[in-house]
């Protein structure tokens, strides 16, 4: 039931908008931190940045149409690395938008930023790194999305931090085999 409402909201406001919005382009989507998004500290909780992360990739996936190809091939995305940092809480009734954007891809994973701000001010950042699942094939190839997609084009460079979270998903992955 996490921020239930919040993603049925999304989904249905989302419905009006345009399904092929640039893939390589900032995606904002403004919410309110409620009063149970709050800690004991009366500030929002650690863990609703991950929360609405999810909502802001939700918001982009669907704006560019590459969440209607995983929908229509069984894929999903599964993060594999992940790297928060808080530099100013947010507070209720405050209100902020929660952006996502695609920083580039590799053969095997998508890297994402999400940030949180106020006006001007960026309060927090998540940056995500993910994997595609099939029910039946494994690890999906990231071409293989956006082939689907018609979205075909070079990746852009990686920020070093998001190489370095490749890296450490790999290990991760080597570990468990």
């Amino acid at each position: 039931m996490n921020l239930f409402f919040r993603r049925f909201w999304l989904y249905l406001t989302t419905l009006f908008t345009s399904k092929n919005e640039p893939l390589l382009q900032e995606h904002s989507r403004r919410f309110r931190v409620w009063l149970t998004d709050q800690d004991m500290f009366l500030h929002m909780t650690n863990s609703r940045y991950l929360s609405f992360s999810d909502l802001a990739r939700l918001n982009l996936l669907m704006r560019t149409g590459l969440h209607k190809q995983l929908h229509k091939h069984g894929w999903s995305l599964q993060i594999c690395a992940q790297t928060r940092t808080i530099t100013r809480m947010l507070k209720a009734p405050q209100s902020f938008s929660a952006t996502c954007e695609i920083m580039g891809w590799t053969d095997q994973y998508l890297a994402f930023r999400h940030q949180f701000r106020r006006g001007e001010k960026i309060h927090a950042e998540v940056n995500t790194v993910m994997r595609i699942d099939g029910a039946d094939e494994g690890q999906v190839a990231v071409a293989a999305l956006l082939d689907a997609a018609k979205r075909n084009g070079p990746a852009p460079e990686l920020p070093k931090m998001f190489s370095n979270l490749i890296q450490q998903a790999n290990v991760a992955k080597a570990l468990n085999e």
